[in-house]
């Protein structure tokens, strides 16, 4: 059984869909501390996308970008949006302007209309709420509506899917493993959640291995490492004069290819 644990980011690149995909059961990682940037491998600080996304526009890629309220070191789950300026219509703009020709223009966003001028209380909920819209857009749910992106309507609908590897979705902030264990290291708590979860493989990304993998701790606990490995192949997108972008936010391969078209290239 694979688990993999994500911290909710916005409108997800197409890796971090690859990646739950391939997992039987996702772990929302919104227990996390809330940064705009970290580390990644070779040293090098870059975005977290906790609160960013990346789209392409005629000139490259546009960074989208969340405003937050700064109130110490938060988890994700406690994280206050800041609706003091209208960044979501800027948002909307954004994408209006950078899919408008795009083939599903008009099937997608209104409902991305729709998730964005919500208000939502933390910034997980809002990083959810897309993550959730972007699993059942590439599922091909015919008719979107708000009680598919509730977390336990969207379960029934992956234990039924035939699709994906994915049946289950759960969130750390309600994880009893943790809520019972909160000094516990990065890697002391992938066990205990694996161990709740009853699961005996760790579906982690090159970023992770880096950041908090004990191998050995893993090891004698029985929980197997393994690092995806997905590459992002071309797909036609908008703007032929700049060349094929990687990677993007799921909204770039919804808008240019089919839902079906979207799953493989997902699964390759």
């Amino acid at each position: 059984m694979r688990y993999t644990g994500i911290q909710p980011q916005y409108l997800p690149r197409l890796h971090y869909f690859a990646r739950i995909f391939n997992s039987d059961i996702f772990m929302v990682r919104d227990d996390a501390q809330f940064l705009r940037k970290h580390k990644y491998p070779g040293d090098r600080v870059d975005k977290s996308y906790q609160a960013h996304t990346p789209i392409k526009q005629a000139q490259g890629i546009q960074l989208l970008s969340i405003p937050t309220v700064h109130a110490g070191f938060l988890p994700i789950c406690q994280t206050q949006i800041s609706y003091n300026n209208n960044w979501t219509a800027d948002h909307l703009k954004a994408i209006q302007l950078a899919y408008s020709k795009a083939p599903n223009f008009l099937i997608y966003f209104e409902q991305i209309q729709y998730l964005l001028t919500k208000k939502y209380l933390n910034i997980a909920e809002l990083n959810l709420a897309t993550i959730y819209w972007g699993i059942v857009s590439v599922l091909n749910i015919s008719k979107f509506a708000e009680s598919i992106l509730n977390i336990d309507n969207l379960n029934s609908i992956l234990q039924k899917q035939k699709i994906f590897r994915l049946k289950q979705i759960k969130r750390a902030s309600q994880s009893i493993a943790l809520k019972k264990n909160k000094n516990f290291t990065a890697s002391e708590k992938i066990i205990a959640v694996c161990k709740e979860l009853k699961v005996n493989e760790d579906y982690c990304g090159g970023t992770g291995v880096v950041a908090y993998v004990d191998k050995e701790y893993f090891q004698k606990n029985g929980i197997k490492i393994t690092v995806q490995d997905w590459h992002c192949r071309e797909y036609p997108q908008l703007f032929p004069k700049v060349s094929f972008i990687k990677n993007l936010s799921i909204i770039d391969l919804l808008m240019n290819v089919s839902p079906r078209e979207a799953a493989r290239i997902l699964q390759e």
